[in-house]
């Protein structure tokens, strides 16, 4: 869906962007993390051309970005950012609303799609399409910036630390949000965090940033466990990368079936984290848990030396 091919940008006599070639599939999640200044945020915008770039190819479906107008080629695309950018005078509605406007949908298709989006995002219509930015919560005005970028139906979407000015239990819940929102759309997104975190929760591809280059990419499970140098390792957390790792795997693959023991009496959901089940073990002092369905029935158990045992091959 996108290629960047020994793609480099230059500010001057500054290299910001160094040679870079990467390649994201249709529908998939791509997260460029790196440290401040590294040139992910460069390499995102030079995806939609805000910055054009100064050597190599960046290809949409095999066609080369420069071939298509620029104001074609960022309607094609979602961009959603770390302010927003919403239009401070406009209303939520008008604001979702905008690229479709451009584009000159129907006044009829652009009202059915704003209510769509709105109830995609959990934003109630009767309650949120009148207001204005400034009174909207970080979180609110975040969904409202992400319906905007998805509005025109884009297959594209883009979105530089989107989630980045929120407190934690805001970010966390958005981001659950975006990963069920994938889910269902299956948009291809090229997202840039600071956030270690972040990124290995989001990922399905991985690429790591460092002054200017990429130095390892991959799923997030390969570099956890085989980070390419002494930065990728320190970046992904060091000696917590085991416990970044066991946040990352369902409990599901751990368990076993349920034996003639009699059932522990901590449970935990299947679905629920391996570092969400050490933390119940160690909060609750148990080294067994009942594991359960949906439907809070029993469908397996995990002990303590599963858990920290051999690794899972996915």
């Amino acid at each position: 869906m996108i290629d960047l091919i020994h793609v480099t940008k230059r500010f001057g006599a500054a290299t910001a962007v160094d040679d870079i070639s990467l390649s994201v599939a249709r529908g998939e999640l791509c997260v460029l993390v790196g440290t401040s200044g590294c040139g992910k945020s460069t390499t995102l915008r030079m995806i939609n051309r805000l910055i054009e770039h100064s050597e190599g190819e960046i290809h949409i479906e095999g066609q080369q970005i420069r071939a298509f107008r620029q104001e074609t080629l960022r309607r094609r695309m979602g961009y959603a950012i770390q302010s927003t950018g919403l239009f401070p005078h406009w209303t939520v509605a008008r604001n979702i609303g905008l690229v479709p406007r451009l584009l000159k949908w129907p006044a009829a298709k652009i009202q059915a799609r704003v209510e769509e989006l709105m109830a995609l995002l959990g934003l109630a219509m009767e309650e949120f399409a009148g207001k204005y930015p400034h009174q909207l919560s970080g979180g609110q005005a975040q969904r409202v910036g992400v319906a905007r970028a998805l509005a025109a139906d884009p297959d594209i979407l883009l979105m530089d630390e989107p989630f980045g000015a929120l407190d934690p239990i805001t970010r966390e819940s958005l981001q659950e949000e975006l990963r069920e929102l994938q889910a269902r759309l299956h948009k291809t997104i090229v997202f840039v965090t600071h956030d270690m975190d972040e990124a290995l929760r989001l990922a399905d591809h991985l690429v790591v940033m460092h002054q200017g280059r990429i130095v390892q990419q991959g799923r997030p499970l390969e570099l956890l466990r085989e980070p390419a140098d002494g930065f990728v390792e320190s970046l992904l957390g060091g000696e917590d990368r085991g416990l970044k790792e066991a946040a990352l795997l369902p409990v599901s693959q751990r368990m076993l079936p349920l034996g003639p023991r009699r059932l522990a009496r901590e449970r935990i959901g299947q679905q629920a984290s391996l570092r969400e089940a050490l933390s119940v073990m160690l909060w609750r002092h148990s080294e067994r848990l009942t594991v359960v369905d949906d439907d809070d029935m029993p469908v397996g158990e995990l002990s303590l030396r599963r858990l920290v045992g051999a690794r899972s091959d996915d």
